[in-house]
């Protein structure tokens, strides 16, 4: 467990990394007001994907080290799902979303439903190979995209339009999805044998109940977030807003990215529950007070990477956003814990007012303080789910501890949600 969650983190932490030099050209070789517009656009297409996703990756973390011969029947049942939903809600976009800001023309607004159920299926797939026990190719996958998108977006300098970006950023990822899915995913779960222990169906409903609705407020709440600051603030402070959520997300990211291989393992039923939430709390916990120092302190080079003008706006909004890692961490390991035990409804209910304090937060906080009151907004908003989850958290992680516990045991012996 500890080399996938490591082959996970790396996988996130170069994937950041190299998205902060795909932006860091684009802020080079294209107008800010294209940066913005690019950022809005592949912002905007990624939380669509995720959220096409309908939180079925959940289902693969949690089911498919148990799945036995129905692990190919679920893969390519939840495939179709989620194209479908990824051309519904692209489409949504396109009718409903901010389209004369966004789009150039029209062949560009047609185009982008496609795109959503690219990054959809590209999406999915880590957390496939998760469930699969195959980890460590999440890394090749995802810094391979990561690399050849430097290349396009770099080519694509002379058009000079955000969408041209966008292209950079998708193209790569229809190529490499195609790749995975043939020769690592498809032949894996052909491998896999025998009927499985999958719990009942009421039970796997149950779980991805919760699951659909903590993805659902984690998507949401991003995706609204960039088009306030567009309809509020103008398309360049989305590129300085864009940037400092870049950096902070990709730590974010790393930090969520340890649950995945934590969860897939405490599935399985003769799991070593205590030793393998020991090595997750403090693999996620020290990375998420490392990256808070680290990111707090080096904020102003990070950005002057950029241009000055990314520094001058954006070292106190990145600061503010960095001290919300520490919280990070705890509510990932909280919600992990609470994914082995599939009771998810505690879960659920904080990431819902989280979402609220957020949405209704934002747009008091554009119009009196600029883009830092995002920063302020997001950092409350952290602090109250913490202060939430303190008690249920520590309760769970003490009985995860008990030297005799199993992942098996857990949900019977825990009864509160």
């Amino acid at each position: 467990m500890g080399l996938n969650i490591m082959a996970v983190m790396t996988s996130s932490l170069a994937t950041g990394m190299l998205g902060f030099v795909f932006w860091t050209i684009a802020a080079r070789g294209y107008t800010t007001a294209e940066v913005g517009r690019a950022s809005a656009l592949i912002t905007s297409a990624t939380l669509l994907a995720t959220l096409s996703n309908l939180s079925i990756g959940s289902l693969y973390e949690r089911f498919l080290p148990v799945a036995g011969g129905n692990a190919l029947r679920m893969i390519a049942s939840g495939r179709m799902v989620i194209i479908g939903a990824a051309l519904l809600l692209g489409l949504g976009f396109v009718l409903l979303g901010p389209v004369d800001s966004l789009f150039m023309s029209p062949w560009e607004t047609w185009l982008f439903p496609l795109f959503v159920a690219v990054l959809g299926i590209f999406a999915i797939q880590d957390q496939t190979l998760i469930g699969l026990g195959r980890s460590r190719t999440v890394a090749t996958k995802n810094i391979s995209q990561s690399t050849i998108k430097l290349v396009l977006v770099t080519a694509f300098i002379p058009i000079a339009t955000g969408f041209a970006v966008f292209w950079a950023w998708v193209l790569p990822a229809a190529v490499i999805a195609a790749w995975v899915g043939l020769s690592a995913i498809r032949r894996t779960a052909r491998s896999m044998t025998g009927p499985g222990t999958l719990p009942r169906p009421g039970e796997i409903a149950q779980f991805y109940a919760g699951s659909l609705g903590i993805t659902a407020v984690g998507v949401v709440v991003p995706l609204i977030v960039p088009l306030v600051i567009v309809a509020r603030l103008g398309t360049e402070m989305n590129a300085y807003f864009s940037i400092c959520w870049l950096v902070v997300n990709t730590a974010a990211i790393l930090l969520h990215a340890t649950s995945a291989p934590f969860v897939a393992t405490a599935a399985e039923p003769d799991a070593d529950l205590r030793s393998a939430t020991l090595r997750f709390i403090a693999l996620c916990g020290g990375a998420g007070v490392i990256g808070c120092v680290v990111l707090f302190v080096t904020a102003p080079w990070i950005l002057a990477i950029m241009g000055p003008q990314y520094a001058d706006e954006g070292t106190d909004l990145i600061r503010l956003m960095a001290l919300t890692l520490p919280t990070v961490s705890f509510v990932t390991i909280y919600t992990a814990l609470a994914r082995v035990r599939r009771k998810l409804r505690l879960a659920v209910g904080v990431q819902g007012m989280f979402g609220v304090i957020v949405l209704c937060g934002i747009v008091f906080g554009a119009d009196h303080w600029g883009i830092i009151g995002v920063g302020y907004v997001y950092l409350t908003a952290n602090v109250a789910v913490v202060i939430l989850l303190l008690v249920p958290g520590i309760r769970l992680i003490r009985r995860a501890l008990t030297p005799t516990t199993t992942a098996a045991e857990l949900p019977a012996r825990t009864t509160t949600p």
